[in-house]
């Protein structure tokens, strides 16, 4: 047939299938990984021809590659991930090991992976709204009236939140206090050794043990291609008679589908929000005059935090604080409740008004009465891009004045409570109205990530001397999902794979460990501390805490941090008609400032690192409790640090 006959999907899915050979480097580097090219080339190549024809009489699979025809990566994962299973039907002398490797990568039925979750019949609680709707206190409170359970949260502040307020009884009015223990990756409170309760990050939560009750916040996460797994793991893994899941409706039908393939029982209960919320009528048209007592003013980079901090408090003589995500979450909940305090009753102390980022949007108890957009696009380590409408909207729902009142059942409707959205800028506003008046696009896949014991037997599969981070790399290709699956993004891992690669002690359970390590690969201080402190692992010595904390001069940075806060208030002091010389020396003492701040935070992960490890591997990371006592230094003296801006 001619191209000019083909119709257009006839026409891509024959340019793909065109790209797909031996010749094919991504083809051929994974089939070279399982040592299968040198074992029969030629049998290979037939066996690729006929592969081939079968796809263009699947239909199916056909018009998954034509719909993900612009997103190479998402092509090649169908193709070869189709490919083995196929190949291990046809009657070759490759047939033993291609049912072999099937065996590995085939998860088209996750949910046996977990089967004592099995065993149950689970009733599935969903509970959608959007932002201030009360979904969450809902669940809380089927949580606290559980003899035993767990909730389960995406970030640790927030299981910092619910641990305190079941333990001091302010889940509702009505409730009282029960005991709750606390569990993060790098943190462990026990309130009672007898307590029924825990509060934990999602990633802590236990598929061993069995609950009446376990809440999982945040349900939409589990379409986030970086932790979306995590989500995945602890709905088709729980053990539980009740599992209550908050979040937004774009999750419904896939909850659904995924409640239906584990024969669970699915109920939906939907929200509405307890305060009203309008996209204000026009914007602050770059005035930072108008910005009042009870606003937050959203931007998405720390400088741009920090010079709308000066600006704002220049411009209205107002108290501002900030939370933004590079900020430890025990600094950014110390500003929101600074931030509380000050908002609602002037002259309380705390900050008048919140200069934030994103991170506003989940996880922080704030009393905001406006959320003003500085702007509706952010940099996303590449280009300048739009917000989506579901951030915009989980953003702009923060404004509203529920939970100030004692009640928290009623709808409040006074106009103290009322939220108001709104930009900085007049262009902004068309953008805002038409994200803030849309529906939640919908979440169509869960993110998976096939079991440790998969990248073993592909190891024992692969040549010798293969890389951690090719393992991955095969891993993600490879493996076999449903549709409402999809498989996640392993690039944070692979680097630390590769960064620990020539420390050849090191078992696969050990490297995969390190890789799941909360490192981010951006952050040449923690990949560096992390290969620093593996190599030690692999010696079987204890890692040197002291002599880290003695290379990157941690006291020397938070000396210094405390030095230019008293430098900050001596300059505060001054008249405001200051000289150029003093305005140019203010200016260089600022950034010098601003310098020592962003390094502090850089080397408070690093700790979190070190606490993370030292729950896991006791015997070689054994400073835990000096390395929590400069964690909470470091905290306090950032907290300080923001305050002299």
């Amino acid at each position: 047939m001619l191209k000019s006959k083909l119709k257009p999907k006839e026409l891509q899915l024959r340019n793909i299938l065109n790209w797909f050979s031996l010749n094919n480097p991504a083809y051929s580097r994974v089939l070279n990984s399982l040592g299968l090219v040198s074992a029969q080339p030629q049998l290979l190549n037939q066996l690729t021809t006929n592969y081939l024809r079968a796809i263009n009489n699947t239909p199916s699979l056909a018009t998954q590659l034509v719909r993900n025809s612009n997103d190479r990566e998402q092509v090649e994962h169908i193709l070869l991930s189709n490919f083995i299973p196929w190949a291990a039907t046809q009657p070759t002398q490759l047939k033993p090991a291609l049912d072999s490797i099937t065996k590995l990568i085939d998860i088209r039925r996750p949910q046996d992976l977990y089967p004592d979750a099995r065993r149950y019949k689970r009733q599935i609680h969903l509970h959608v709204g959007p932002t201030n709707s009360g979904k969450t206190h809902s669940a809380l409170r089927a949580l606290h009236s559980a003899h035993t359970g767990v909730y389960a949260g995406p970030l640790r502040l927030l299981a910092h939140e619910v641990f305190t307020r079941m333990n001091s009884g302010k889940i509702a009015n009505d409730l009282a206090p029960r005991p709750c223990n606390l569990l993060t990756g790098e943190e462990q409170r026990i309130s009672s050794p007898t307590a029924g309760l825990t509060s934990c990050t999602v990633e802590m939560l236990s598929n061993q043990e069995f609950y009446d009750v376990v809440v999982i916040d945040e349900i939409q996460m589990i379409g986030d291609h970086y932790r979306g797994d995590a989500w995945t793991q602890a709905l088709l893994g729980v053990q539980a008679k009740e599992v209550h899941l908050c979040g937004e409706e774009s999750v419904v039908d896939l909850i659904k589908q995924i409640t239906k393939s584990c024969q669970d029982e699915f109920i939906l209960h939907r929200y509405q929000r307890l305060t009203p919320l309008k996209v204000a009528d026009t914007s602050l048209k770059g005035d930072l005059s108008k910005v009042t007592r009870g606003d937050c003013v959203v931007t998405f980079s720390r400088s741009n935090i920090y010079a709308l901090k000066k600006s704002i408090q220049a411009a209205t003589n107002l108290r501002v604080g900030m939370a933004y995500g590079g900020l430890p979450p025990e600094v950014r909940e110390r500003e929101a409740q600074m931030f509380n305090q000050g908002s609602i009753v002037e002259g309380e102390g705390g900050y008048d008004v919140l200069v934030g980022s994103d991170a506003i949007g989940m996880g922080l108890n704030l009393k905001i009465k406006r959320v003003i957009f500085h702007s509706l696009h952010k940099w996303d380590g590449r280009k300048e891009v739009a917000l989506s409408t579901s951030q915009i909207k989980q953003i702009g729902g923060r404004a509203g004045r529920f939970g100030i009142l004692p009640t928290n059942t009623d709808t409040i409707k006074s106009e103290e409570t009322i939220g108001e959205v709104l930009t900085m800028n007049e262009p902004d506003m068309k953008l805002l109205r038409r994200s803030m008046s849309a529906e939640f696009g919908k979440i169509n896949q869960a993110v998976l990530k096939a079991p440790f014991s998969t990248v073993e037997g592909l190891s024992r599969r692969s040549p010798p001397g293969i890389r951690f981070s090719q393992l991955l790399e095969l891993r993600k290709t490879l493996t076999l999902t449903r549709p409402e699956y999809s498989i996640g993004d392993e690039k944070n891992s692979a680097s630390i794979a590769d960064a620990i690669h020539n420390l050849p002690l090191l078992s696969l359970a050990e490297r995969d460990l390190f890789c799941t390590a909360p490192a981010s690969s951006r952050s040449p201080i923690a990949i560096a501390a992390l290969s620093s402190w593996a190599k030690a692992h692999s010696n079987r010595t204890q890692v040197d805490f002291k002599a880290w904390l003695r290379h990157e001069h941690v006291e020397e940075t938070i000396t210094s941090i405390e030095s230019s806060i008293k430098r900050s208030t001596s300059y505060s002091s001054k008249p405001i008609n200051t000289s150029l010389t003093v305005k140019t020396s203010q200016s260089k003492f600022e950034k010098l400032h601003n310098d020592y701040l962003l390094r502090l935070e850089s080397i408070h992960k690093c700790l979190v690192l070190y606490l993370w490890l030292a729950f896991r591997l006791p015997e070689s990371f054994t400073d835990f409790h000096l390395c929590q006592k400069l964690k909470l230094r470091t905290e306090i003296v950032l907290g300080i640090g923001l305050n002299s801006i």
